[in-house]
């Protein structure tokens, strides 16, 4: 994919121009891109690369050729994304003992992990397996967002980035939102450089302004395998979360924004979301489905041209209509096969057993962020507490207890559970307090009735209490 291609497909329109085509898209750029990295051999696993930030052929020299830049060598935090193509970045912050920051994958449990290897573990192998997806996990220490942070660089993974500074990643937003986040946190300081490294073909001349807003993160510095590509940067950095872009869907998914946004308000400021759930680019089809062709046997496939040319018709004209006659017998026996089949199932099929219905559900708040939901658990057991389903979102400081209606249940014990009163359960509670390993004392809990709320249509993780 040659520059030249790049500012044709941008639409060479003048500055003062400034209506885009319809076909004109984030999402038709990165279909190149993706289409070209596939087409060329220059994808590597994970494979398809589509919809993905990219892995290529080169990610090893482009992160070399970053690490001879001043900018990584004077840096002693840096910020890398988790994807595949910039892993080589992440083992080199590692190997040169700079302190590296990852976030959680699609912010779903988390914001930021610090990873720390221990003293004995900081070889090779251990560094391999650290910045692995699961490694990531294992070795790293959370980071929330009212924690101190400051960062000297942040690596970012990119579709297709320009010589403008304009980057488009793969259309959900996560790079922009933990951009924000961090903004939030203050890590992000005027003289923070954000790189991207890419293969040469993602990087364009000129993309259309018009495509981009003021949540999109511009590119200070782009890295390929072969060049290092300083660009002219045309828009501003974002303030922080725009929250008129999102939607409520996005922070169920992402419980740190709704962390973000109780903040905020508490603080005063106004945090109104968008009404219409459009903060996710629409990607449509991304890649062409291959049409499977229809193969017949070599038998039907002869009978089928005795059966098409009409003056095989007028020499066989009875073995075709006998050959329907089979065909017609053949599938009215199966048919009846079918219905007969239907019949037995329907007399063995098991009666479905009634689902479980919540009688009455409790609220408790103020958990610290260094308990664990075993600690709770215990503590329930202990009190003679045993919910039937819990809603745990300790990580924003609360829980829920679902207690059943008394049923025909199995065993006593979940007998005696389900015949939990309101009362009895706020009075086992009171003045219950809890603290984490970390906690320097423990907290006392808030616990409250809370409206009870359908289990099968809670979208919510939960954990069955034992």
């Amino acid at each position: 994919m040659q520059n030249g291609e790049s500012t044709l497909a941008a639409g060479e329109t003048s500055p003062a121009k400034k209506q885009v085509p319809e076909e004109i898209t984030k999402q038709s750029f990165r279909h190149k891109v993706w289409r070209h990295l596939e087409s060329n051999s220059l994808a590597l696993f994970p494979r398809p690369v589509y919809n993905r930030i990219p892995n290529f052929k080169g990610a090893n020299e482009a992160a070399a050729k970053l690490a001879e830049l001043d900018v990584f060598k004077n840096a002693t935090t840096i910020k890398v994304n988790p994807d595949k193509p910039q892993e080589p970045v992440r083992v080199l912050c590692l190997e040169q003992k700079k302190t590296l920051y990852v976030p959680v994958p699609r912010l779903q449990n988390g914001f930021l992990n610090r990873l720390e290897l221990p003293e004995e573990e900081n070889g090779q192998a251990a560094i391999k397996q650290a910045v692995s997806r699961k490694g990531m996990e294992t070795f790293g220490k959370p980071i929330g967002i009212e924690e101190s942070v400051s960062l000297d660089l942040v690596v970012m993974g990119s579709v297709a980035v320009s010589k403008e500074g304009y980057r488009i990643g793969k259309g959900r937003g996560y790079g922009d939102l933990e951009f924000g986040l961090m903004m939030h946190m203050k890590a992000i300081k005027p003289n923070t450089i954000v790189v991207t490294t890419v293969h040469d073909c993602q990087v364009f001349d000129t993309l259309p302004a018009e495509l981009f807003g003021p949540h999109d993160v511009p590119i200070d510095i782009i890295v390929t395998p072969t060049e290092v590509i300083e660009t002219q940067r045309m828009s501003q950095r974002p303030v922080g979360i725009l929250w008129h872009l999102l939607s409520n869907r996005r922070l169920q998914l992402m419980p740190v924004l709704g962390q973000l946004r109780d903040i905020e308000m508490l603080a005063g400021r106004s945090c109104v979301l968008k009404e219409v759930d459009t903060d996710v680019e629409d990607r449509g089809t991304t890649r062409p489905r291959k049409l499977r062709r229809r193969t017949r046997s070599h038998k039907s496939h002869s009978e089928g041209e005795g059966n098409t040319t009409e003056g095989d018709d007028a020499k066989s004209g009875k073995p075709r209509r006998a050959s329907r006659r089979r065909n017609s017998h053949k599938a009215a026996a199966n048919t009846a096969a079918a219905r007969d089949d239907g019949k037995r199932d329907e007399r063995h099929r098991r009666p479905k057993r009634p689902k479980p219905v919540i009688d009455f559900s409790v609220k408790i708040s103020n958990i610290g962020p260094n308990t664990r939901v075993r600690d709770l658990k215990q503590a329930l057991s202990e009190r003679g507490v045993k919910p039937q389903v819990m809603v745990w979102k300790g990580f924003r400081g609360f829980c829920y207890l679902h207690f059943f209606k008394p049923g025909p249940q199995k065993g006593e014990g979940d007998a005696a559970a389900g015949a939990a009163s309101m009362a009895g359960v706020l009075a086992a509670l009171a003045a219950m307090s809890l603290g984490g390993a970390d906690d320097d004392k423990p907290r006392l809990l808030t616990v409250e009735p809370a409206p009870p709320r359908n289990a099968e249509a809670n979208q919510e993780p939960v954990a069955v209490a034992q």
